[in-house]
């Protein structure tokens, strides 16, 4: 392996590196071993024939793709361990070529800024562990990353951010109430059509909510379904005379509103299920980003942190501790423990539980500061009762 160009600039790692013939040559020949059923020789025995045979039966470009598949990432994770480099997310390789019987690449990777660290152990904050944790630990992490010293880079506040969504669309794509609330906005804006009635987005959207809300009352335990098919023709009829058929044409929108429903892939029917849940709020996605970018920006810090301290402190996480993690995750997907190993990278699993460990040395080292505490409580009591007597 020979690096051709190694340029690191705005958090950005640019890399070419150039395979030889011979380190290629031997990556085909590991990759016929490991598929010598699809790679038969007449007349040689299976994980016998050398690069020639291969070549004369298959082509000159036999393995190629097996080859760089395998040896582009095993090379370029050997180039970041000898240089020590840190990247963030997955590289981008492209310009591939051939030349001289070996192989030129290039990569694009997201590095990992340096950090330096102020103080992290022994912080004191206002609040109590016990009975206010949630307070506690905000505060003391807040603190430490204040503490801190470097630059947070844009693309881990991005990448931040996607988690942040994805885990936001799956949490609501698991809650009935904004299933029912995608099904009453699809449903109420075609029975609306049906009945010569044309909403503005906007209104049949806020109906929706109305009606989705109504539906799961208690009050419609035991009667949503029928109350829900009434109520649509309610509010229709409120905009429109209804045809003698409208009874007929509700129920095959329902029943159409299933069928679609049943037949759209998973990640369509999250997708309609989170822009109901935006709509709810009356936000688009981009808004909503918006929103949450401080929290995007505060989580980055703190995953900063604690690597940093990890990395202090030298702290690791032993075989062990990795397979108790990973049968935890099988038996919470219903999988066997050596399935969620088979299907799953188990280096970000690794770097969470020594950020876990890296948590509780902070918050194990913080303590209450009981003087800022007493004042906060006296000046929150002199605010309530200037409160009190203003609405006296």
């Amino acid at each position: 392996m020979k690096i051709l160009s190694n340029d690191q600039k705005d958090y950005v790692l640019n890399v070419t590196i150039q395979i030889s013939k011979e380190e290629f040559d031997k990556a085909r020949m590991t990759a016929y071993l490991d598929h010598t059923d699809r790679y038969p020789v007449p007349g040689v025995a299976a994980g016998n024939a050398d690069l020639g045979m291969l070549e004369s039966t298959y082509g000159p470009a036999v393995l190629y793709d097996e080859a760089l598949e395998k040896a582009v990432p095993e090379l370029f994770n050997r180039f970041l361990k000898e240089e020590q480099i840190r990247i963030v997310g997955r590289p981008q390789m492209d310009d591939m070529r051939f030349a001289g019987g070996g192989v030129l690449f290039h990569v694009k990777a997201d590095l990992y800024p340096e950090i330096e660290l102020g103080q992290y152990k022994g912080i004191l904050v206002p609040y109590l562990r016990m009975g206010e944790q949630d307070r506690f630990e905000q505060a003391v992490l807040q603190k430490a990353c204040e503490n801190m010293k470097g630059e947070i880079p844009p693309h881990m506040v991005e990448q931040k951010m996607n988690a942040i969504i994805a885990r936001e669309k799956l949490n609501v794509s698991n809650e009935a109430i904004y299933h029912l609330l995608a099904d009453a906005e699809v449903i109420l804006k075609q029975a609306y059509e049906a009945a010569g009635a044309v909403r503005p987005k906007v209104q049949y959207r806020r109906e929706a909510m109305d009606l989705m809300l109504q539906t799961v009352s208690e009050a419609h335990q035991n009667d949503w379904q029928e109350f829900f098919r009434e109520q649509i023709k309610v509010m229709a009829e409120r905009y429109h005379d209804l045809p003698e058929d409208y009874d007929h044409q509700l129920e095959e929108i329902i029943k159409k509103r299933q069928k679609d429903k049943n037949r759209m892939e998973k990640e369509a029917l999250i997708e309609e299920i989170f822009k109901a849940y935006l709509g709810s709020l009356e936000l688009t996605e981009e808004q909503w980003r918006n929103q949450r970018s401080m929290q995007a920006a505060r989580e980055v810090c703190v995953d900063l942190l604690l690597d940093a301290v990890s990395a202090k402190e030298g702290i690791t996480v032993s075989s062990s501790e990795l397979h108790d993690a990973v049968e935890e995750i099988a038996a919470q997907v219903n999988m066997t423990p050596e399935e969620v190993e088979n299907k799953m990278d188990l280096e970000p699993l690794r770097w969470k539980l020594a950020r876990d460990k890296a948590m509780m040395l902070i918050l194990n080292s913080a303590s209450t500061d009981e003087a800022l505490r007493a004042k906060l409580i006296k000046e929150a009591e002199r605010k309530a009762a200037e409160q009190k007597e203003q609405q006296a």
